[in-house]
């Protein structure tokens, strides 16, 4: 520990002779634009976190930014407490303006080699060349020479896109084609290591905690295989990352890897010395829905949704009546599917789930159509008119803040049900000192408990956040952390 830190309990990082905070920042939806991310970034330090995980993808590229300068005002204010934090990053995805860059090098005969182009919007590459490039601007945003842990991000999107392509395929020639990839991506890392850009290297995979025979499946195993063949038995592959949470326990209990495949992820990266951190540990899939792992606080009650949907008309009257004459059509078309929204939003209230299922609506359908019908609307409105729409939109933008602010509420409401009968499921594992907490102070610490683990990542866009999850690394470990997935398996 360096003097003057906190004294939260760390964990070593399998072999790299790194040791890390038992919970670390996830960066996953935070950016350098939003006041609150860094806030919460600074707190997590401040209260022992000393691990951040990122990615060149994340919030295209802003995330890695973010981490930059958070980095950097530390080093200027405590250089011993900067050089105690691990940074790791990720590579592989190609979005955004790795699309672009992509697409441009297409355009002009210099491809990337090796893209598997697995959707539209979402291609990937572990070519050495892609990650050359990737590796430069990724080190430039973290303002780092030397990046503590550079992993191979979700390389399975090849075997994901052989299996579409062809699901008849010869499985064990495709696997071959992959680990092949891998290899020439470890070769190249190896490289990064002895030239100072990087100090060590892994692999994060959804799919290294799936069954052997699923088709998409990886295997810790057959990755070491590649890295010694790589870099020789001092190969610098010392980290994996794998999904796990309550309900999806596979890195702990599904024997997928190591000789004949009779060991879990865990016990074959506790063999090798691979450092291991853990991601969506407080969102399960469970069938086919997502289940967020944290006992949701419910606001007090504000207008009323009824209140909302009037106030609501009423403007739109207002608008068809005053305002739509002397606009253009577009405009006028354009806050036509405005008004459709708030019928579409008053039907579907009753059906949404919970809250998770809230925050999909708004964050993936709501909020980018209001913003779209604003934009179009006022592109359409002449000086003339500009004062009162202004002053109708503000109206109409706060009842409307209403009427989403209600249906939120409420679906946190149905949200507590379920979280607090999973909180109760565990409870008859754990010590009776733990069976008050939260559900998510529950969840992380089975997790960061499990032998094997070294880090649970979280992701703490705002301080409350960061208080709840940092308050379990100071616990003593669980000693039986199988019975709860066992109980969980059975709810």
């Amino acid at each position: 520990m360096v003097d003057g830190m906190s004294a939260t309990p760390t964990s070593p990082l399998g072999s790299t002779g790194l040791t890390v905070s038992r919970i670390g920042f996830g960066c996953y939806r935070v950016d350098d634009q939003t006041p609150e991310h860094r806030a919460a970034l600074d707190q997590a330090l401040a209260d022992g976190c000393t691990l951040i995980d990122t990615s060149t993808n994340y919030t295209d590229g802003a995330s890695e930014r973010l981490v930059g300068e958070a980095l950097a005002d530390l080093r200027r204010r405590d250089a011993r407490r900067r050089a105690a934090v691990t940074v790791v990053s990720k590579v592989g995805y190609v979005q955004g303006q790795n699309m672009h860059l992509a697409m441009e090098r297409e355009s002009k005969g210099r491809p990337f080699p090796d893209m598997v182009k697995y959707m539209d919007g979402c291609w990937h590459c572990i070519h050495p060349e892609f990650l050359a490039d990737q590796l430069q601007r990724s080190r430039r945003r973290l303002q780092v020479d030397t990046l503590d842990v550079c992993l191979l991000h979700n390389p399975e999107y090849f075997l994901s896109d052989a299996h579409k392509r062809n699901p008849r395929g010869d499985p064990a020639a495709t696997r071959d084609a992959f680990y092949a990839r891998l290899r020439a991506a470890f070769a190249f890392l190896e490289e990064r290591v002895k030239a100072g850009d990087i100090r060590f290297y892994g692999v994060s995979s959804n799919s290294a905690v799936s069954p052997a025979g699923d088709p998409e499946a990886t295997s810790l195993s057959r990755m070491l295989e590649a890295a010694a063949a790589a870099g020789g038995a001092g190969h610098h592959f010392r980290v994996l990352q794998i999904p796990m949470n309550l309900f999806e326990s596979g890195g702990a209990r599904v024997r997928n890897t190591g000789p004949r495949n009779g060991r879990t992820a865990l016990e074959e990266a506790a063999a090798a010395g691979i450092g291991v951190l853990i991601n969506r540990p407080l969102n399960a899939f469970v069938g086919n829905r997502l289940l967020r792992l944290a006992s949701p606080a419910v606001p007090p009650p504000g207008t009323t949704q009824a209140a909302a949907t009037a106030a609501l008309r009423a403007l739109e009257l207002e608008h068809r009546n005053g305002i739509a004459p002397r606009v253009d059509r577009a405009a006028a078309d354009a806050a036509g599917q405005l008004f459709q929204l708030v019928e579409q939003l008053v039907e579907m209230a009753p059906q949404v789930e919970d809250l998770v299922h809230w925050r999909q609506i708004e964050q993936q359908y709501v909020i980018p159509r209001v913003n779209y019908v604003a934009g179009a609307v006022a592109r359409g409105i002449d000086e003339g008119q500009r004062s009162r729409w202004q002053s109708w939109w503000g109206h109409f933008s706060s009842s409307l803040q209403d009427l989403l602010y209600d249906i939120g509420r409420q679906a946190a409401e149905k949200s507590r049900g379920p979280a607090q009968e999973i909180a109760s499921a565990i409870d008859p594992a754990l010590p009776p000192e733990r069976r008050g907490e939260n559900l998510s102070r529950k969840a992380l610490w089975v997790l960061a408990s499990t032998p094997g683990v070294s880090c649970v990542l979280v992701g703490m866009r705002r301080t409350p956040y960061v208080s709840d999850a940092m308050a379990i690394a100071a616990w003593p470990p669980l000693g039986d952390t199988i019975a709860v997935y066992e109980r969980m398996e059975r709810e």
